[in-house]
């Protein structure tokens, strides 16, 4: 079946769009995998690609919630025919599809969660999942078909594969479980449709996952200031409207109590009528932030009072936030007393962490991410923004209260500019490829040149492999890899130089000698016009080469060259270090057509950092950290190397994109220097930072 070609007409185009790229996502990552260890054959990693996608496509379009086993029939239909060889290798294909089972874990199961939801699928077996680890066994089934001639050569490279797909897969499963929830897509365990969507309000994606401490924080606070003013315990949840009317089914509010909330919600419309709007400044929304219960005569420690206080702690503490441009405080500013009555008549606001009204704010404060501190008003998500929190304030004021509409907004203005600094973040993902491909040829050739040194007698010859033969290998490695034939054919090149120059024993090795210097020389001077050498550069060179191979012709050793300065040490030691700093992990600026990325390297063994504090974060997530100078950036991470461990992280407002080790984000994220910043809600963090102020820590 046709990669663009839909599985199947039954099902709904947005799904079809959704599975269409989470396939696409799936596809190139493992290709990216596959295609380090079989470089030498790129029609087998298109085969492997193509298996898997039409392999998924099929499982898709053919899905039963009745019929289980069907990637087991869909297994027994491609492999037909098997022979002896083909049922040993399948025994060990078989195996490895459970450890990748293993290796997806729960990531996998998101995956497929999302799946089930996407397509209102009501189960499926272990075995049918589109995204599962039997479609990445056919493809490796192709793959052993295009690459390996024996079964040998088959299981070798199985091994090699199988290691690097368990240590890439979770990756590859998050990522495109971030791109299912970013696009509403939720897990089918969390996809009960609860009264509060029946009532249309819209859930902002991924909010939900910030500050899983929030709920406990902002209780705890309420708690906190009730037993400051000695108060009298919060009632029971309970829900009026933001009018202050009762519903017949709630008796126990007496009508002093009525009368009483009536008139502070009264007071608070009369404050909130003369609040300046979202454009004004952020010095009047801060001193909105200070309205305390004592400002309403409230007598301390009613409920009242606390819910009052409780909520102007937390609107100072997200005012006090270093990250906040201007304009966001005096949008946030603008929404205090609309979520504070909302809060009066509806304690779920405090006590839960899904409430319509903090989901709202944690959103505002997730779509500000990134944003810097000094950004004007006029600054086009600042605008967005703040005629967004205009919306929400409308629908506050509204009854019954429905912020449906606005989230929805919030939700679609977080993914486009996500994906939007995800797109343009790609030539910038194409400059460290450029570096990363160049860094590990560069390895390769180090590798080389070390084992051609130790076979070298002279000293020219060390030389010239040194100053430029080993900057020939590394542009044929960086090109087609070690297994490609400008790197084969380099190679015997440069075998060739190194035994043309020995002497002579016999007649047979002189008449060889004559018979490849002529194309010699032209080899030399193909790979050295690959590098741009100069004829003046390669003259001194290729002059002496004709003296050692006439003194080889002759068996003896040739003479020194005149004025020729005495032949020195080339330690391989030093030569790799100045080869690793030249295109390594050393902090470094790369440039390309007038685009820059600050690599900032870092140290590639650190594998326990990286794995304790680091292995969680996923493309997509936003993280605060600060460069070797402590300049702190906030910056969306846009690309990890499926291969490696760098990643690139990228922000609108910088002029430039970083990319860096995993492990140098892991330390500081391990010191608290760094944040995963997408998963703190602003909310949620600000009731944390009002109940540490309060409590002494």
């Amino acid at each position: 079946m046709p990669l663009d070609q839909p599985p199947t007409n039954r099902l709904g185009e947005r799904p079809l769009a959704l599975a269409r790229s989470s396939r696409e996502i799936f596809q190139r990552r493992l290709g990216d995998v596959v295609r380090l260890c079989a470089a030498h054959s790129p029609a087998a990693v298109a085969a492997f690609e193509r298996e898997v996608g039409e392999a998924h496509d099929e499982l898709l379009s053919t899905h039963s919630d009745d019929d289980f086993g069907q990637a087991s029939e869909l297994t027994a239909s491609r492999l037909t025919l098997m022979g002896h060889d083909d049922l040993e290798l399948d025994i060990r294909m078989r195996s490895v599809g459970s450890r990748l089972r293993e290796a997806g874990g729960r990531a996998l199961s998101r995956c497929q969660a999302r799946y089930l939801t996407l397509f209102g699928w009501s189960a499926s077996n272990e075995g049918d999942e589109p995204l599962g680890p039997e479609v990445i066994c056919l493809g490796l089934w192709a793959l052993c078909r295009e690459a390996a001639r024996s079964l040998e050569e088959a299981l070798a490279l199985l091994d090699r594969i199988e290691e690097r797909l368990r240590q890439q897969l979770p990756l590859i499963y998050r990522e495109i479980d971030d791109f299912l929830a970013s696009q509403g897509v939720e897990a089918a365990s969390a996809a009960r449709v609860q009264q509060r969507a029946d009532a249309g309000m819209a859930v902002v994606p991924s909010l939900r996952q910030t500050a899983s401490s929030g709920q406990i924080s902002s209780s705890t606070l309420q708690d906190f200031v009730r037993q400051q003013a000695a108060g009298e315990p919060i009632m029971a949840p309970s829900r009026f409207s933001v009018d202050g009317s009762s519903p017949a089914s709630n008796p126990t509010l007496d009508a002093a109590a009525m009368v009483m909330l009536n008139h502070l919600l009264a007071r608070l419309s009369a404050l909130e009528a003369r609040t300046p709007s979202v454009e004004s400044t952020a010095k009047v929304a801060a001193g909105a932030a200070g309205l305390r219960s004592r400002d309403l005569d409230l007598p301390a420690g009613r409920p009242e009072a606390i819910t009052i206080d409780t909520l102007a702690l937390i609107f100072e503490a997200m005012f006090e936030s270093n990250e906040l441009p201007d304009a966001i405080r005096a949008a946030l500013g603008s929404l205090q007393i609309p979520v504070l009555k909302v809060a009066l008549v509806d304690p779920e606001l405090l006590a839960s962490d899904a409430h319509p009204a903090r989901l709202l704010l944690n959103g505002l404060g997730h779509a500000a991410l990134g944003l810097p501190r000094s950004a004007p008003s006029g600054h086009p998500l600042c605008e967005r923004l703040c005629r967004l929190a205009a919306t929400a304030r409308a629908a506050l004021a509204q009854q019954p209260v429905d912020l449906g509409v606005p989230l929805a907004d919030l939700a679609a203005l977080i993914g486009e500019r996500e994906r939007t600094i995800r797109l343009a973040a790609e030539p910038y993902i194409q400059i460290v490829r450029t570096h990363e491909g160049r860094r590990y040829a560069t390895q390769l050739a180090t590798t080389w040149l070390r084992t051609s040194l130790a076979r070298t007698r002279s000293a020219e010859v060390a030389s010239f492999l040194e100053r430029f033969w080993v900057r020939v290998m590394i542009a044929a490695g960086a090109g087609d890899g070690p297994q490609g034939e400008r790197w084969q054919q380099h190679g015997r090149t440069a075998d060739d130089l190194i035994w043309s120059v020995l002497p002579k024993q016999g007649p047979d090795e002189r008449k060889r000698l004559a018979g490849m210097a002529s194309s010699l020389l032209k080899r030399i001077a193909d790979g050295l016009d690959e590098i741009g050498i100069t004829a003046a550069e390669r003259r001194p060179f290729l002059d002496r080469l004709f003296e050692l191979q006439t003194a080889a012709l002759r068996n003896q050793p040739a003479a020194a060259p005149a004025a020729a300065a005495a032949p020195r040490e080339l330690p391989a030691a030093r030569s790799d270090d100045r080869l690793i700093g030249d295109t390594g992990n050393a902090p470094q600026v790369l440039e390309s057509e007038g685009r820059q990325v600050h690599y900032l390297g870092g140290a590639a063994s650190d594998r326990t950092v990286q794995a304790a504090a680091a292995a969680d974060w996923r493309v997509g997530e936003w993280l605060r950290f600060r460069l070797p100078d402590a300049t702190p950036l906030c910056g969306l991470c846009c690309w990890q190397d499926p291969a490696g461990a760098t990643v690139l992280l990228s922000n609108p407002d910088w002029s430039y994109a970083v990319a860096t080790h995993r492990s140098f984000l892991g330390r500081q994220i391990a010191t608290g220097e760094a944040q995963i910043a997408s998963r703190v809600g602003l909310f949620d963090v600000a009731a944390e930072r009002a109940l540490r102020r309060l409590s002494g820590g």
